[in-house]
């Protein structure tokens, strides 16, 4: 106490000065370690982002496709990331069961088991997997279908997609395949007559009077011609003939 009570108004004054600058200073230390982790997390999520954008991204679905009267599903492997996909292995969570019999299936089987060497960006591969036969058996729904490939920065993160066919059953299943095709015709078909009546109504009048003006004109030409041609025709024997001359008979 008494060395406190020795010190001066100057001496507080440093003291006090040398406490805020070390306060200063631990503020300082603490936002720059601030600073530094948040730049470093920004810098790592935009490694992230950039990376993700420039990988393949393959993914496995099932599909109707309809090129007959009854919905066939088909089973697509497809490339919809920016470049090629390498060494991709695909497998499912259960066996593939299908109504066309143990063959079909171990046709899908021997597909998915098999690694696929090389993917390019958009390619689009489709196998046949079952018929509309399917909603009317107990035969699995949902597949759930793992994905792992490689792209530019090696191995990409494994994707898993669940897959519910039975979704299917109540949109398309009952559509006509070429039903949206005829509706589209039918439409197309409709403006088509619109415009050509349309057409016929502004045109016709217009062509039938072109037509009948040159008509006029032919016939013109026509009365020209003839009333030309007659102003050339020569006179008949004796019209239009001087008298010959009298001679006065010789004494």
């Amino acid at each position: 106490m008494d060395h406190l009570e020795a010190l001066d108004v100057g001496d507080w004054i440093s003291f006090g000065t040398a406490v805020v600058a070390v306060i200063a200073a631990v503020i300082s230390a603490w936002q720059a370690h601030i600073a530094r982790s948040s730049g470093q997390k920004q810098l790592e999520l935009a490694e992230r982002v950039h990376r993700e954008q420039n990988e393949p991204y393959v993914i496995v679905d099932i599909e109707p496709y309809m090129p007959t009267g009854h919905p066939l599903l088909m089973l697509v492997i497809q490339n919809i990331g920016p470049t090629v996909a390498r060494n991709v292995r695909i497998s499912v969570d259960r066996p593939i069961e299908t109504t066309w019999g143990d063959e079909a299936a171990e046709t899908l089987e021997r597909v998915l088991s098999r690694p696929i060497p090389m993917l390019p960006p958009g390619r689009r591969l489709t196998y046949l997997f079952d018929d509309h036969e399917r909603w009317k058996t107990d035969l699995p729904r949902v597949y759930v279908f793992t994905v792992q490939a490689e792209g530019p920065y090696k191995e990409v993160e494994p994707m898993e997609y669940t897959v519910d066919i039975s979704t299917w059953a109540e949109t398309l299943a009952g559509e006509r395949p070429t039903l949206r095709l005829e509706e589209a015709l039918d439409d197309i078909a409709t403006k088509l007559g619109g415009l050509v009546r349309r057409y016929n109504e502004v045109t016709v009048p217009v062509v039938r009077e072109e037509r009948e003006r040159q008509l006029r004109e032919v016939e013109e030409r026509r009365a020209r011609r003839v009333s030309r041609a007659g102003s050339r025709t020569p006179p008949a024997d004796g019209e239009g003939q001087a008298e010959p001359p009298v001679i006065p008979p010789q004494q």
